[in-house]
């Protein structure tokens, strides 16, 4: 759920940007960040036009995407925070200067380096989820609290620092303030801070809360009870900057979505009456399962045999398309035939899913069947690259609706051949 909400806020702000207007600007007023200096001019000449920025935002649009739907994981995350961090490096190096997108970034590293794919993921549909001890999920998490929370601290820290008390000075907020809204340098030109000298003899004691909730911010990672008084104190502390300063931090405020407790937020929202009903359509279309791997059956076929409902129709004017697909003749037979044969945990999902069971009577059923089948019938090639990560989801995907509706199916090819 992390992965999906930092994607999105990513990908919704880059939709947002006119990448082509950065196109028009000149290559020789970059002054190249970091590690981007070691890239040659040649590339900056085709990168900073508006073809080449265009070809970027696309790109990223791609990545960050298929990042938050959770479809290669382990590429589009690493692809996504790479993207992005060159992104920002390149703003960097046109001298606009700004940290707000930086947690943000911090964020999609770290989500590129966990195993943020196992669960709410396009990845996960066929169900294989690696078994992780809990601790793989849970890190991830908190040290995206701990940067949030050393971002509040140390700014505090850094305050104190550079001001010193002179930082509680009545007059260093307004005058802050009036100079940002002067200037055109901000997406927004409130005048509000034009009001803050007739309170000035308040403002020591505002600006010294803002400065406890930040150092003390990190309480809201260790103590629950007081975590979200502190994420709405900061909701606004964020807003006030707006306001009096034109000073937003919209990606801060995004990333608050990672203190969020999603399982219980899920939970809750499956049990309303606007999704209630959706909820349990997706238990029931989710919940049959493919891989038997506690489950064998023996002395059924010597080199595998294809199990189907020989009620449905549809099923066998499929398997007759199959045979002609593939190379080699396989062993089919409806599971009626050999029901008593079959444990309850197979025959359970009998009439929901075809299955292979293998020479060494190892069962798998629906689209892992479908992967066997083709394996095991002259079409290895064809059963690799529908096993992969690429294919594997969609085909997962693909033969649940097919198998759900088709009762309908069937009557729409019945119709078709009278």
């Amino acid at each position: 759920m992390v992965r999906a909400a930092v994607s999105s806020v990513f990908l919704i702000a880059i939709l947002n940007t006119s990448f082509s207007n950065l196109g028009h600007l000149p290559a020789t007023i970059l002054r190249p960040v970091g590690i981007m200096q070691l890239l040659p001019w040649r590339f900056y000449d085709q990168l900073l036009t508006p073809r080449g920025m265009t070809i970027l935002k696309w790109t990223m649009v791609l990545s960050l995407s298929l990042s938050a739907i959770g479809y290669l994981t382990p590429l589009t995350t690493k692809t996504s925070a790479l993207l992005v961090l060159s992104y920002q490096g390149l703003l960097r190096s046109l001298g606009h200067f700004n940290h707000d997108e930086m947690l943000g970034v911090y964020y999609l590293t770290i989500l590129a380096f966990s195993p943020c794919g196992d669960g709410f993921s396009f990845d996960s549909l066929p169900g294989r989820r690696p078994k992780k001890p809990e601790f793989a999920y849970g890190f991830p998490v908190l040290l995206m609290w701990l940067l949030m929370a050393w971002v509040y601290f140390s700014s505090a820290l850094i305050k104190l620092r550079v001001a010193g008390l002179s930082y509680f000075n009545a007059d260093n907020l307004p005058a802050l303030a009036i100079r940002h809204s002067l200037d055109n340098l901000h997406d927004t030109q409130f005048r509000l801070a034009f009001g803050l000298p007739a309170v000035r003899q308040f403002l020591p004691f505002a600006v010294g809360l803002v400065l406890l909730w930040e150092l003390l911010f990190p309480l809201a990672v260790f103590w629950k009870r007081v975590r979200w008084y502190f994420l709405g104190i900061g909701v606004v502390f964020h807003l006030s900057t707006l306001f009096l300063m034109n000073i937003f931090f919209p990606y801060q405020l995004a990333m608050y979505l990672v203190f969020v407790d999603w399982p219980r937020f899920t939970a809750w929202l499956a049990q309303t009456r606007l999704l209630r009903r959706a909820s349990s359509w997706w238990r029931h279309f989710h919940s049959v399962p493919e891989e038997f791997p506690d489950i064998k059956i023996e002395g059924l076929a010597k080199e595998g045999v294809l199990l189907w409902d020989g009620d449905c129709g549809f099923c066998a004017a499929t398997l007759r398309m199959l045979k002609r697909l593939v190379r080699k003749p396989f062993s089919e037979t409806p599971y009626q035939s050999v029901q008593d044969k079959l444990p309850a945990e197979v025959l359970r999902w009998a009439g929901r899913q075809a299955y292979w069971v293998d020479s060494e009577g190892r069962v798998r059923g629906g689209s892992a069947a479908f992967v066997e089948l083709l394996a095991n019938s002259g079409r290895p090639f064809v059963a690799a690259l529908l096993g992969s990560a690429l294919f594997r989801p969609v085909l997962w995907l693909s033969y649940r609706l097919v198998a759900t509706n088709r009762g309908l199916l069937g009557k729409l090819i019945h119709r078709k051949r009278a």
